[in-house]
């Protein structure tokens, strides 16, 4: 089983045409979805095959309720707490190139303590995967930690999702390094991962995060993925779709590797997997739709 925590939200994208300028009107097309790294994580792993549970904390409020259907109808088991706190909300304003900027109002997210984790949850769980926005408070990066090391006791994988390099630079390399120590499978895009090592080239990131993880898999957008294990490392070229909005699909990516990887410990086809339903999501609006990609699309 695989357990999640961190962050279950409502995304609501907005896409324009126009650049977006200081005191400027824009013209814009919305879309409200169900959303949060940690929840998009857990629906993808769920609809890939794999039995998983989220550890979450929403609010007592129309989107809460909405969110925890949306849950269940996708086949993630719960252990989302509902607090007194709003829903956390993000919004997404995303250009004509798919492009975007992010705004968060994290809410019941951020309420997060070990009070509400699922013992019993994270019992069964033979991987635990968090996403470092979790980290990014006091109180749920406690509770983020502490399911951390108690899944390590036991003997179980830890896979973490660094986040955004806003946060990463503002904690620094080495005390975000201390927080992850323990992680088995690590999932930075190539901007995170230069900021963490120092290296620009994509190969000299990777060989400086394989000295401190077992499993890295760097996201790299249009330039698809690269992963390693040990002295391998592995690229594997993005597929070539229009892209029209990128929310979601690092998420997806993760997910359909960690679903791979335990069930064959394959590193190309965990690599090649987390490239393709990537490229689904790219294609659609919202970080949980998707559009196939035939066996057939090229590769860039």
């Amino acid at each position: 089983m695989i357990a999640v925590l961190g962050d279950c939200m409502l995304d609501i994208v907005m896409q324009t045409a126009s650049p977006v300028l200081q005191s400027s009107y824009c013209l814009a097309q919305a879309t409200v979805s169900p959303g949060g790294s940690a929840a998009n994580f857990a629906v993808w792993a769920a609809r890939l095959g794999a039995e998983v549970g989220l550890i979450a904390k929403v609010g007592e409020d129309v989107l809460g309720r909405a969110l925890l259907r949306d849950l269940e109808q996708e086949g993630v088991a719960g252990s989302v707490v509902v607090g007194k706190e709003t829903t956390g909300l993000t919004l997404a304003l995303v250009d004509q190139g798919g492009n975007r900027i992010m705004l968060a109002a994290r809410g019941a997210t951020s309420a997060m303590s070990t009070d509400d984790l699922d013992w019993t949850l994270l019992d069964r769980a033979d991987l635990l995967h968090v996403t470092a926005f979790s980290f990014f408070e006091d109180a749920p990066r406690n509770a983020a930690l502490t399911a951390m090391r108690y899944v390590k006791r036991r003997g179980n994988l830890l896979s973490l999702d660094p986040a955004t390099c806003n946060y990463l630079q503002g904690v620094g390399a080495e005390a975000f390094f201390t927080m992850a120590r323990e992680v088995d499978i690590f999932f930075p895009n190539l901007a995170e991962g230069r900021v963490l090592t120092g290296e620009h080239q994509a190969e000299r990131v990777m060989h400086a995060l394989l000295r401190r993880f077992p499993v890295v898999a760097l996201k790299m957008g249009a330039d698809g993925a690269m992963a390693g294990t040990g002295d391998t490392i592995l690229h594997q070229p993005g597929f070539a779709v229009p892209v029209v909005d990128v929310t979601g699909a690092g998420d997806a990516f993760a997910a359909a590797f960690v679903v791979t990887w335990l069930a064959h410990h394959d590193l190309a086809a965990a690599l090649k997997e987390g490239n393709r339903i990537a490229a689904g999501v790219v294609q659609a609006v919202g970080a949980r739709c998707f559009t196939v990609v035939p066996l057939g699309s090229s590769l860039r």
